[in-house]
């Protein structure tokens, strides 16, 4: 059964009128997804959105028509900030200076949450947009046909497809009632998840022949530098899948992709592997990320030899990976 998300939020949004959307810094699927989602509902009711995005966002998310309002203005108080997928204050994108709001409204599915919002509703679902679709659902709102796709992306691409652990019945159930309204998906799930520039696909090569396995092959290694990255178009282009690769080798429980964004500067993501119960959020969350127990991510500053220790040793006191 679809639960519902909290009514100091929902009664919130229903009795103020101007809010600003954020999420996290490099959004993906689901922070635009959830976005666009609960942005056009808001606008369809009447209220006053804006967007501070961080951007470009990649090719395969821009098509949606909503966007070209992300960043466009923002005023210089609102009633609410609204915080989407997001786990940590420090890890969103933001105004600096900060606009003035009363409340801050956070929604998130990271078990990570830090719950830094005036009111919360985390609760750990395939996406944030899950709880977007019930909230939208709670406030009598009609989708139209982009806040369907926008709903769809943001579930489809956080569960990889539908292939990780996270999805459960009321995934189906929420796109069994995505498909009354829709009734082919087929398109948008090949451009979400099988499209690639041929940059995108260049920089996918580059990823898989980098490849290192360490700790009698159950750790995997991925390493992007600057010159590469640059060479494919930049960060970009660093397509959400190639974190999985690692995983998706036979043998390995855990995946690491470090991608070098500057001198001694890197962005670094951990997949682990079901159904092993590795927290990979803990790390994470140690260096100012967050995310969920088989997907995490954070930024590194120093060596990289330092950091692969610092993994490596981490993964092995925690789960005594060594034989």
């Amino acid at each position: 059964m679809i639960t519902n998300i909290s009514q100091e939020i929902k009664d919130y949004l229903e009795q103020n009128q101007t809010f600003l959307i954020l999420t996290h810094k490099k959004p993906d699927g689901d922070a635009i997804g959830s976005t666009i989602a609960l942005g056009k509902g808001l606008k369809s009711i009447g209220k006053t959105v804006d967007y501070y995005i961080d951007m470009p966002i990649e090719k395969k998310l821009d098509a949606f028509h909503e966007i070209v309002y992300f960043d466009t203005h923002i005023l210089k108080e609102y009633d609410a900030v609204i915080m989407l997928d997001c786990s940590t204050y420090a890890y969103a994108f933001k105004p600096e200076p900060m606009v003035r709001f009363e409340k801050m409204l956070v929604i998130d599915h990271h078990q990570s949450n830090e719950n830094f919002g005036d009111y919360n509703h985390v609760e750990v679902a395939s996406a944030t947009g899950e709880l977007i679709f019930r909230l939208l659902k709670q406030m009598s709102i009609i989708l139209d046909d982009e806040m369907i796709d926008a709903i769809y992306t943001s579930i489809s691409t956080d569960t990889g497809s539908f292939q990780f652990s996270n999805v459960t019945s009321q995934t189906h159930e929420i796109l069994s009632q995505l498909y009354y309204c829709k009734n082919s998906f087929a398109p948008l799930s090949k451009k979400l998840h099988h499209e690639k520039s041929f940059d995108q696909m260049k920089m996918f090569g580059e990823a898989i022949s980098s490849i290192s396995l360490f700790e009698n092959g159950r750790i995997a290694w991925i390493y992007l530098d600057q010159q590469t990255i640059n060479q494919y178009g930049g960060m970009i282009n660093i397509t959400d899948d190639i974190a999985n690769i690692g995983v998706n080798i036979t043998g390995v429980i855990i995946g690491v992709t470090i991608k070098q964004a500057e001198d001694n500067l890197y962005r670094v993501s951990l997949r682990s592997r079901s159904p092993y119960d590795i927290d990979v959020s803990h790390i994470a969350k140690e260096h100012g990320g967050g995310g969920h127990q088989r997907a995490a991510g954070f930024s590194y500053s120093g060596l990289l030899s330092d950091l692969k220790i610092e993994i490596i040793k981490f993964l092995k006191e925690e789960y005594e990976l060594c034989d």
